[in-house]
């Protein structure tokens, strides 16, 4: 019986080859799109699973609760991290400090440079990468001790064990034998802790100057709770803690009138649980917004529910010419189940057609998917159980739905009505097929929407002002072993007489995302006049404001006539006067930063991190010993031809490094990848959407019409135009697409309008993005419509009535 389904199946199949080959290549579309996101989607939410002390691992922050405001920041004092595990040894198991920096690493004659992380012993026990040699206990007891990964080790020593072997590596105190006494496996992708080598904490160059200081904040603390304690109920505990460290601070902010948190604190530590790491904006890496997962895994939803959609329309359609068949079926004894499941076995032979293909396109296009989407998802994921799973759920619930209830509504034919000719459209219910249709285009409309508005946001962010120059400055990360004063001076004194070059200025922090991918940012607590106050701070040299082209309101810029401007000046933004309390009354007056500076100028507010947060205090001044990391060039010409020139001189001084330069345009646009990530969904879902829906459409179109045939014949004949029949036949279609229209804009508007509440600096949602979606998916409707009538009404009526 089974062979004699899968005969008849196969028949009907290639009987209807169309109407079939939309159904499969629909579906097969819409399983390659599902599979990409999902997979993606999975790919983001596993993030740390390996890790088996996941669910016990914290990272500290601090949140100091201001009137204006509650701020939140991760970077932590040097002796945080031994004062915790001495004064919690029963709560706190193991402790480690964590911080990125970069080395110049030689081995013989050979150079390279690497990222290091400067962390304690306890790294190895508290985080699960497999020791592939050496022993935890032994890898990091010296100071001199190395742990490389991998992949490093390889590359360092080719093929030769290396453990016992020595290197040279400078990390910011020139070159110093350094023993590599294991060898770590590699990060996986969906890792948040990487790193290349492993050194000591004490190692670190400014380890000793700090190691007792509780205002210098430069490093991660993660802490692992031992069984049994909870950490809401440790964070309550910390409260003493951090009062005997902070108590200066706690009396400052209570004088200035902070009220303190629900809690009654002013400053407090707080645990970021490790699971929540890679989503965290506040003081996590924030790698993704925690809702693209979620709504990738809705917009695959969406396109596998539109193919669905469009299965269940037309098999319902098909059913009517299929009457007669299914009424023979029963008068020779046919039960109603063999009825559905010979429905159902058809659907089932489409829809394991479509998954395989599916598959294999995801397969194929998974190189390109990545490529768009700045992503790393691999098809060996889909071996894993729970995503193996989910497939398999995803198509019986498909096939059920697309091919159930089609195969359910023809068995209800009446047998002696059928074979009478009597059954008509009413069985198969244009209300169900016109509500799917309207589900179809609210769908589509409301993807078209938010992906004018998501677009809309990011023209904003790439063209507002910022503040400063980002057109003609190019910024050059120095790398790592090279001293940046030195280079600084370098291209001073070699590129002084050139014409395309206007000025060259140095920091020790980047402006937007350069192309090193690095950055960080330096606070001060200070107080004045009996208050206290935050500010970001940069270290940077002559001619910083000029390069920048910030905007000078009130005072000098720095100056080089004036000894003291290298020592004990500083800038301020118009954020930080503000806060202070004044304007132009300000200059002459000293803050507490980095032994006391002298304000002597004040710049317009300028963005120096993203437009997704709104612009904080800042103070510029000079400070040697924080070292300038970033080279900012001011260009006149062609610049390409700069670029060359500053590459060549970038070069000519360090020839074993890689010159990264950029211009500031560049770094700023690469600061709203994750809005372009999911611009790039939006618009990928949209024209999936859009293109399922019409093909739907021009189907169903296909089967109205040609089942109007005669009707259309004897309105031609009694002296319709075309004009008059195309309108006939694509109002009823047209009307679905406006109510789908005025269902879709309200949903739009809010789902963008709740996103957009996010950004600090946005655009309205404009009404032309809502009307621009429904006029583009009601002119692309009307178009597929119109293909089938227009041919309609242009036949003879000669051959309409023939053929009926």
């Amino acid at each position: 019986m089974l062979k004699n389904y899968l005969k008849i199946a196969l028949r009907n199949i290639r009987r209807e080859k169309v109407l079939s080959s939309i159904n499969f290549l629909g579906l097969s579309v819409a399983f390659i799109a599902a599979i990409l996101m999902f997979l993606t989607a999975q790919f983001e939410l596993s993030f740390d699973d390996f890790q088996a002390n996941k669910d016990r691992i914290y990272k500290l922050y601090f949140k100091v609760s201001r009137p204006e405001k509650v701020d939140y920041g991760a970077a932590m004092p040097i002796p945080m991290q031994p004062s915790i595990k001495a004064e919690f040894p029963a709560e706190v198991k193991h402790a480690t400090r964590r911080l990125d920096g970069g080395m110049l690493v030689r081995i013989g004659d050979k150079s390279f440079e690497s990222d290091v992380n400067y962390v304690d012993p306890d790294y190895l026990y508290m985080f699960s990468f497999e020791l592939l040699a050496g022993s935890r206990e032994t890898a990091l007891n010296q100071l001199d001790n190395i742990v490389l990964r991998e992949k490093q080790a390889k590359s360092f020593f080719g093929d030769v064990n290396p453990i016992g072997k020595t290197l040279m590596a400078d990390i910011g105190r020139g070159m110093q034998p350094f023993t590599v006494a294991g060898i770590l496996a590699d990060a996986p992708d969906n890792s948040t802790i990487e790193g290349d080598c492993l050194i000591r904490f004490e190692a670190f160059p400014e380890y000793q100057e700090n190691k007792d200081r509780w205002t210098s904040k430069n490093h991660d603390v993660y802490i692992q709770l031992a069984e049994g304690v909870d950490y809401l109920d440790f964070e309550r505990r910390l409260m003493p803690f951090t009062a005997k460290y902070y108590q200066k601070d706690i009396d400052f902010a209570h004088k200035a009138g902070f009220q303190g948190d629900e809690r009654g604190e002013v400053i407090s530590t707080r645990l970021l649980p490790f699971a929540d790491e890679h989503f965290n904006k506040m003081v996590g890496s924030h790698s993704i917004d925690p809702y693209i997962p979620y709504l990738l895994l809705g917009i695959a939803l969406l396109v596998i529910l539109i193919a669905s959609i469009n299965f269940i329309n037309l098999s319902i359609a098909r059913s009517l010419g299929r009457a007669k068949e299914v009424g023979m079926r029963k008068a020779l004894g046919a039960l109603r189940a063999q009825v559905v499941g010979q429905f159902w076995g058809e659907a089932l032979l489409i829809s394991l057609g479509a998954l395989v293909v599916g598959l294999a396109g995801a397969y194929a296009l998974m190189p390109e998917y990545n490529a768009l989407m700045n992503g790393e998802i691999k098809i060996v994921q889909l071996l894993r159980p729970e995503v193996l799973a989910t497939l398999l759920l995803t198509f019986i619930l498909v096939t059920a739905l697309a091919g159930g209830y089609p195969a359910w509504i023809v068995s209800r034919f009446n047998t002696v009505e059928v074979l009478k000719g009597k059954v008509k459209s009413g069985i198969v219910s244009g209300g169900i097929r016109n509500s799917l249709i309207i589900v179809q285009f609210v769908i589509s409309v409301g993807l078209i929407a938010c992906t004018l508005v998501v677009w809309s946001q990011i023209n904003y962010l790439r063209n507002k002002p910022l503040g400063f120059d980002r057109e003609q400055v190019v910024s050059i990360p120095i790398g790592n072993g090279i001293d940046g004063y030195r280079l600084l001076n370098h291209f001073r004194n070699e590129l002084s007489g050139q014409t395309s070059i206007v000025s060259i200025t140095g920091a020790d922090n980047n402006l937007g995302s350069g192309r090193d991918n690095s950055g960080f940012k330096s606070v001060f607590g200070f107080d004045m006049e009996g208050k206290n106050y935050q500010t970001n701070g940069l270290n940077v040299d002559f001619d910083y404001v000029e390069t920048l082209g910030l905007d000078l309101v009130a005072g000098r810029s720095f100056n080089r006539q004036f000894s003291t401007d290298s020592t004990s000046a500083c800038i301020i933004n118009e954020t930080m006067a503000r806060q202070l309390g004044g304007g132009k009354n300000l200059i002459g007056k000293t803050v507490a930063i980095d032994g006391g500076k002298t304000i002597i100028g004040i710049v317009r507010d300028y963005h120096f991190e993203s437009l997704h947060r709104k612009v904080e205090s800042m103070t510029l001044f000079f400070n040697k010993p924080f070292g300038i990391y970033y080279l900012f060039v001011k260009i006149n010409g062609n610049p390409a031809q700069a670029m060359q020139l500053l590459e060549r001189t970038y070069l000519s001084f360090a020839p074993k490094s890689e010159f990264l330069g950029s211009f500031l345009d560049e770094n700023t646009s690469r600061q709203y990848k994750k809005e372009e990530r999911i611009a790039k969904v939006f618009m990928t879902a949209a024209g999936l959407a859009i293109l399922l829906c019409c093909v739907g459409l021009f189907a169903i179109a296909l089967m109205v019409i040609r089942n109007r045939t005669k009707e259309i014949g004897i309105r031609k004949v009694l002296g319709a135009d075309v004009s008059s029949l195309v309108g006939l036949l694509s109002k009823d279609f047209l009307k679905l697409v406006l109510i789908a229209i005025v269902m879709a804009v309200p949903l739009a508007w809010y789902t963008m309008d709740a996103w957009l509440s996010d950004f600090p600096y946005r655009v309205p949602v404009a009404w032309w993005s809502m009307a621009a979606a429904g006029a583009g998916a009601l002119l692309i409707a009307l178009a597929t419509v119109s293909i089938h009538a227009v041919r309609a009404a242009l036949r003879n009526p000669v051959t309409s009535l023939r053929s009926e």
